[in-house]
């Protein structure tokens, strides 16, 4: 489950890192275990260490400081109603989300080799 928590945190870190320049970026998530390895920075886990790599070289190429949050799932109603594909109701509690989705990078450009 972390690694399922982990990796959208990574591609937001890919597509908007360079936005995040010289900025602080709390992550809240309602997973206890990718709070945790987000902010030790490592995991015993293999593929939970390529995002954290890939996570770690973002912050550094961007200059950005990242950290975690734990946050229950029912006080986190944007991202519960996006899992859920709820998209009504995301849209009204974030009206200012952009119209479109935007083009995910590949799961290559994501896991760090």
């Amino acid at each position: 489950m972390a690694f399922l928590e982990l990796y959208p945190i990574v591609v937001s870190a890919i597509l908007w890192g360079s936005q995040w320049t010289t900025k602080r970026i709390l992550v809240w998530c309602d997973n206890e275990a990718t709070v945790a390895i987000v902010k030790r920075g490592r995991s015993k886990c293999l593929q939970i260490m390529k995002l954290m790599r890939k996570l770690t070289w973002c912050a550094c190429k961007y200059n950005f400081h990242f950290s975690a949050k734990h946050v229950p799932g029912y006080q986190n109603d944007i991202s519960d109603a996006l899992s859920r594909l709820q998209i009504d109701r995301f849209r009204k509690l974030a009206p200012s989300a952009a119209q479109h989705p935007m083009k995910c990078p590949s799961s290559s450009d994501v896991m760090w080799s």
